[in-house]
Parts: structure tokens; sequence; C-alpha cells
């Protein structure tokens, strides 16, 4: 049974509206995404891989980056396998859009994408003959990738882990840590914390 173009369109879609920001790139790209709709597979198919394209270039932060995944309503088929491979190439060319804020974050980008690429890859291979030209372009976009992600994970700030004692806010640790209080809401993301004005007396934070 062939892919279902309405879901992944409409996936796309959400995915246009949620992460592009341009004007012109998000009204270009929904423009396409409705004449999408009336191509065959044959066309639809690098239509579909190009909005991703660029869906994925207008990430910018790991909120985004964690958006691209495919939907859970999504059973296992070939719609399924259509948007894996979506999924390699958009957070390939995503994860190096980002500034990693640390290490870990940096690493775990890393092995998200390498595990959509083995799974992307997993579905071209399955192709036979068909697949063989989009398993070495797939390919060779995931190792990219990976080998960027990797490098901004080495330049990346490490995590450490801090003990007050005491409940603070987390503008006051800020200032105490990095001499500056607006630092306040990196300090709460990374320590996961959801209750700022009252840290947790031991937290992760970024070293510098």
């Amino acid at each position: 049974m062939a892919a279902n173009k309405d879901t992944i369109l409409s996936w796309l879609a959400d995915l246009c509206a949620a992460i592009v920001t341009d004007a012109d790139d998000l009204a270009d790209t929904a423009d396409r995404i409705v004449a999408a709709a009336d191509l065959d597979a044959q066309a639809f198919a690098p239509q579909a891989l190009d909005i991703m394209r660029v869906i994925s270039e207008s990430v910018t932060d790991a909120t985004a980056f964690d958006m691209i995944i495919i939907p859970g309503t999504v059973s296992v088929g070939d719609t399924f396998d259509a948007m894996t491979i979506l999924v390699a190439l958009g957070l390939s060319i995503a994860g190096g859009r980002v500034d990693w804020r640390s290490r870990p974050q940096a690493r775990n980008a890393r092995a998200r994408i390498s595990s959509a690429g083995d799974a992307g890859l997993a579905v071209a291979s399955a192709m036979g003959g068909d697949g063989a030209d989009l398993y070495s372009w797939l390919s060779a976009v995931v190792e990219v990738a990976c080998r960027l992600v990797s490098d901004l994970a080495a330049n990346a700030v490490p995590i450490v882990r801090v003990q007050t004692g005491i409940s603070l806010p987390s503008t006051v640790l800020a200032y105490q840590l990095y001499g500056d209080a607006a630092r306040a809401g990196d300090l709460v993301d990374i320590a996961g914390s959801a209750t700022p004005l009252v840290m947790p007396t031991a937290f992760d934070a970024l070293a510098s």
C-alpha cells in the first residue's frame, strides 16, 4: 500500500507552521504543500524531501529540533516509512543549526540524528535497487550531520553539579554562578526546575 500523501502533508504543514518563521518561506512552503497533494508518487517524494529541507533549515533551537518526530498516531507501514526518511533528513539538517548550550545536549542530538539516520537507511535499503540512490545520498547527509554535531559537542560548555544547601531564586544563583542575573532563564532550563523562585538545593548547570 502506498504512503498516505494527505497524512504526510498535514504533518509537514504542522511542522512548517510551528518552525518556519520567515514570512516568505512560510507562504511559499505552504503553497508547495497544497500543490504537492496533486503530484504522483514519483514527483511527490522529492517534493516532500525538499519541503522538509526548508522546514529543517528554519530550526534555530532545541525546541524546534525536538518537534521533528513522527506523530504517535501514525501506524507502522508505508506512511510511517516515508516519514522515517523525512525525519532522518530533517534532524540531520537541523542538528547543525542549533546553538547547543551544553555538551550533553549536543551529544543527545547527535545520538538522535544517528538513530534516525539508521532507521531511514533501513527503509531505503528495504527498497532494493529502487532505493540505492536514496540510500547513498541519505547516508552521506547523516554522516556529515553526525560529524558536525560531534564537533559542536566538543566545543560546547560542560555541565557541572551545583549544591547550595538552601533553596534560592534563580536570579540570585545566576548572579553567583555567572555574574549575570539575566542568565536565570538558562539556569532554570538546564536544571529542569519548575519553580524559578525556589530552585532545588542540588541541580545541573552550565560550567560557564
